[in-house]
């Protein structure tokens, strides 16, 4: 399993909800009755099982409704803040129809927790609640919850299925992610609100299904996806998800990590593709995008790893930030004379990408936009780009040819020197192994040869002043040869 998402920050704001959920409970003093330790509500007469103060609860534990302590009977209401944390050896738990509801981290890492049911008096399960419990294969939820928190089953990695009760109105982020062995889940009618990421990397879900009496969602013509019904918004699908023709975006995060997804129809009523839409599906070899998709977002490709090719439409008119990044199996790609900007860090680390086309119309090449490109052996720069970002050719270690064309106001490769200079400045900003510094360089740009492998030497002309940063191969930190004139 890859590692779990977690943060101290998060971890600390838990603590304090989870201190303030409880604030009628005497949380300095432990008591214990039986096997388990509590927290007592001795106003209300109400009970909190807390954690044990060494040592862990192991085997099978059964929570009492009831109890009597020093003449008075207490109620238990709810499982505290991680009252069974990393109870490893714990093999199963009943919950009684007395508890409300389960604390952030109440069972936590319980590798060894099988099943649970969980009693419909429960109306809230807790941040982290079931978080990383590996041996979890069947979860019962009751009717009568109402909110499944962040990250409340994340890790749960044996979870096969899951059926989310009607009364549940809120699913928040991460709610079920990384559950590696989840292969179908239903969505009850009350459903209003899922967070992002709620089934990310749950790479074995082929069907998701949206009961039919849902007002906000829906799973139309079986699709095996999640559609915001309003907006007609695709916002979580599977490896098995059918695009229907009615949909107008996918939604952000909608794949994201879908490592079982191989290849997918868009359908041509699609105009957007948002944020880290397909981020992750290393699967996935090929895609075609409909001429109705206008914009690309941010992310949506990044990490397509096994992604060989792709054309976008001349629909498109804008790409976002890192939109193909690490789509190192992609070869080739066109872009549209209606894009105007690329990106920064738009085809970052697209190690097999050897031909590009860079459209008279774009003006702006944002930061490593091209950067780790090293199988790129040619770029020209048209007339209309004003603005190349730090970097943006970073690491292209096989280029040979680097043109600018001559209509260019604002950058030249004046005598066929292979290279980028920028006018006014007389700046290099972009070179590679075949470049001739010409004598009115006055200075080179940070990034200018950084990680230029196959340069074995170069003349640097006494008109140079200043060489900056990242530059480590003509700064003498590698082996090769520096030919200064003098």
């Amino acid at each position: 399993m890859k590692q779990l998402k977690s943060t101290f920050l998060l971890t600390v704001l838990m603590s304090m909800v989870g201190l303030q959920a409880f604030a009628d409970f005497d949380t300095s003093t432990k008591v214990l009755v039986g096997d388990l330790y509590y927290y007592l509500d001795n106003k209300n007469s109400q009970a909190q099982v807390t954690s044990m103060p060494s040592g862990y609860y192991t085997g099978d534990i059964e929570i009492p409704s009831t109890f009597n302590y020093q003449e008075n009977t207490y109620s238990v209401t709810s499982i505290g803040y991680g009252a069974f944390y990393k109870c490893k050896s714990l093999t199963s738990i009943t919950v009684p129809n007395s508890v409300t509801s389960i604390g952030h981290r109440a069972f936590s890492s319980c590798k060894g927790l099988a099943s649970i049911t969980i009693p419909n008096s429960v109306t809230n399960i807790g941040n982290n609640a079931f978080y990383g419990c590996s041996g979890l294969t069947s979860i019962t939820i009751g009717n009568g919850v109402t909110s499944i928190d962040e990250y409340a089953f994340q890790g749960c990695s044996a979870l096969t299925s899951v059926i989310i009760p009607d009364n549940v109105t809120s699913i928040g982020n991460y709610a079920f992610d990384y559950c590696e062995d989840l292969t179908s889940v239903i969505i009850g009618n009350g459903v209003t609100s899922i967070g992002d990421h709620v089934f990310s990397d749950c790479n074995s879900l082929t069907s998701i299904q949206v009961e039919r009496e849902n007002s906000v969602y829906d799973s139309r013509d079986n699709c095996n996806a999640i559609i915001k019904t309003a907006t007609n918004e695709l916002i979580i699908g599977c490896k098995n998800s059918v695009i229907p023709n009615s949909v107008t975006s996918i939604g952000q995060y909608a794949f994201y990590c879908c490592s079982g997804l191989t290849s997918i129809t868009i359908s041509n009523s699609v105009t957007s593709i948002g944020q880290s839409a397909f981020n992750g599906c290393i699967g996935l070899t090929s895609i075609t995008i409909p001429s109705s998709v206008t914009s690309i977002g941010q992310s949506a490709f990044n990490g397509c790893i096994g992604l060989t090719s792709i054309t976008i439409p001349s629909s498109v008119t804008s790409i976002g930030w890192y939109a193909f990044c690490g789509c190192n199996s992609l070869t080739s790609i066109i872009i549209p004379n209606s894009v105007t900007r690329i990106e920064g860090y738009t085809f970052f680390g697209c190690s097999s990408l050897n031909s590009i086309t860079i459209p008279n119309g774009v003006h702006t090449i944002g930061e490593n936009a091209f950067s780790g490109c090293n199988s790129l052996t040619s770029i020209i720069i048209p007339n209309s780009v004003t603005n190349i970002g730090k970097c943006a050719f970073m690491g292209c270690s096989s280029l040979t040819s680097i043109t600018v064309e001559s209509g260019n106001t604002k950058y030249d490769s004046r005598n066929n020197c292979n290279a980028i200079i920028e006018t006014a400045s007389n700046t290099l900003i972009a070179g590679c192994k075949n470049t001739t510094i010409p004598n009115s360089v006055t200075s080179i740009g940070d990034c200018a040869f950084a990680s230029c492998s196959s340069l074995t030497s170069i003349t640097i002309p006494n008109s140079v002043t200043s060489i900056g940063e990242y530059n480590q191969e003509i700064k003498g930190e590698t082996n090769v040869e520096i030919i200064p004139v003098s």
